[in-house]
């Protein structure tokens, strides 16, 4: 216990020393306006109309769109090419405006159909005016937490992942649409992994979205020390907060876990940022599951929480 918790000390100090040496950084207007959001699929059992009402409440005037809501098509490649238009309109008319999307997750650039489906959500994005599309890489474990792949495995994915991201990326910058990987174990696991893979790849249509909520549960990294080196290619934040060991299914609302997110969004904006960052979980141990009246507390403690950072940053 001792050396973890020396560890945590050091790796804190590092991060704070990397957001300190960013400080003295022209920053301009970007450093006093943000975009803050949350994830409609929270209230994917509820009507549009409904879901949006309780998210304004929250505080929120931004969103990344669900792929239905009380099974009706929202953001989907099922909406009609046509109808997108009327469909942005109609979100836009209830006082939210869609910023990110998790579309990167709904295709496998793997293999010719999900490359397919990949391109798809990218599309989508294009026609809902959102610039970002957030994913992440090739899943590392046969059982998380701890039987990985074969490396044998594994290497067969990376090369197939990274040839089928290359044709998206090409396609992305054709379209106006960035890709931003989240850290999700394999090639995204740290910002260290992340900068790997923004090396591989060179594009302005390829950088990262940051999520030390993930970070903190899949590696048991809380804050990630190599964030600094990593924060001039964080074009979006997805915002959880994550309590106890690596692996522990615990997420609560922001603020109340041990990400530290007065430091992380010091760093980041410290390098420039100023992309959507949107709230994703707030469940704690309840595995996503939430009664709309607890869902609209804990997000709009999530909202007050994270102004405050803001506002203060």
């Amino acid at each position: 216990m001792l050396f973890e918790s020396s560890l945590h000390l050091t790796r804190r100090r590092l991060l704070a020393a990397g957001a300190a040496s960013f400080s003295a950084v022209p920053r301009g207007n970007a450093a006093r306006s943000f975009r803050l959001g949350c994830m409609a699929s929270m209230y994917s059992g509820l009507r549009l109309e409904e879901a949006v009402s309780r998210i304004r409440k929250a505080g929120y005037r931004h969103i990344a769109p669900a792929r239905s809501h009380a099974g009706e098509a929202i953001f989907s490649p099922e909406v009609p090419a046509g109808a997108r238009a009327g469909m942005l309109r109609r979100i836009k008319d209830l006082g939210v405006e869609p910023f990110l999307s998790l579309g990167g997750f709904a295709g496998d650039p793997q293999n010719e159909k999900g490359l397919a489906g990949y391109l798809a959500q990218l599309d989508l994005c294009a026609d809902f005016n959102i610039p970002i599309m957030v994913g992440g890489g090739p899943w590392y474990y046969q059982k998380f937490p701890n039987l990985p792949k074969t490396a044998a495995v594994w290497e067969q994915e990376v090369t197939r992942f990274y040839r089928g991201l290359e044709k998206a990326v090409r396609h992305a910058e054709t379209i106006g649409v960035t890709i931003a990987l989240k850290p999700h174990t394999g090639i995204t696991a740290t910002a260290k992994a992340c900068m790997e893979v923004v090396r591989r790849i060179v594009s302005e249509r390829l950088k990262i979205c940051w999520d030390a909520g993930n970070v903190s549960f899949y590696e048991g990294i809380y804050p990630d020390p190599d964030l600094p080196a990593l924060a001039s290619q964080v074009k979006a934040v997805c915002i959880k907060d994550h309590l106890g060991p690596r692996g522990e299914a615990n997420f609560p609302v922001p603020g109340q876990g041990q990400v530290d997110h007065d430091m992380m969004f010091r760093t980041l904006f410290a390098a420039g940022f100023n992309g959507p960052m949107a709230v994703e979980r707030v469940d704690g141990r309840d595995g996503g599951k939430l009664a709309p009246e607890v869902a609209d507390e804990r997000l709009a403690a999530a909202n007050r929480y994270l102004v405050s950072v803001l506002e203060r940053i």
